[in-house]
């Protein structure tokens, strides 16, 4: 996808990075930790009957930026966090969802 600086598949439950691609984020293991705290508060602030159902996707925008956070659960109980970083003079974020959510499927397979 054009605009795509990196991407990483993070563990949920531990925050670690499982692989990444693109460009060296120097910040990427503290970024996993992050998203992958903000997917447990997010979880916890809705409570246990998550009226609206679970997290799928964590947004996050600077002046030159964005992340998009998609949450992939293989089984229940378990969830993998696919992170891409994005050139927003470049991309397209309406796109580049779309097309996320397209291969994450993939990238359980």
């Amino acid at each position: 996808m054009d605009g795509v600086r990196a991407a990483a598949l993070i563990d949920q439950v531990t925050g670690m990075v499982v692989r990444s691609a693109g460009e060296l984020i120097p910040g990427l293991p503290a970024a996993a930790a992050s998203m992958a705290d903000e997917v447990r508060m997010a979880r916890r602030a809705q409570g246990p009957a998550r009226p609206g159902g679970d997290v799928d996707w964590i947004v996050m925008s600077t002046a030159g930026r964005m992340h998009l956070t998609r949450v992939l659960a293989p089984r229940p109980g378990e969830s993998l966090l696919l992170f891409v970083d994005l050139d927003r003079a470049r991309a397209n974020v309406a796109l580049a969802s779309l097309r996320i959510g397209q291969l994450a499927p993939a990238v359980l397979a």
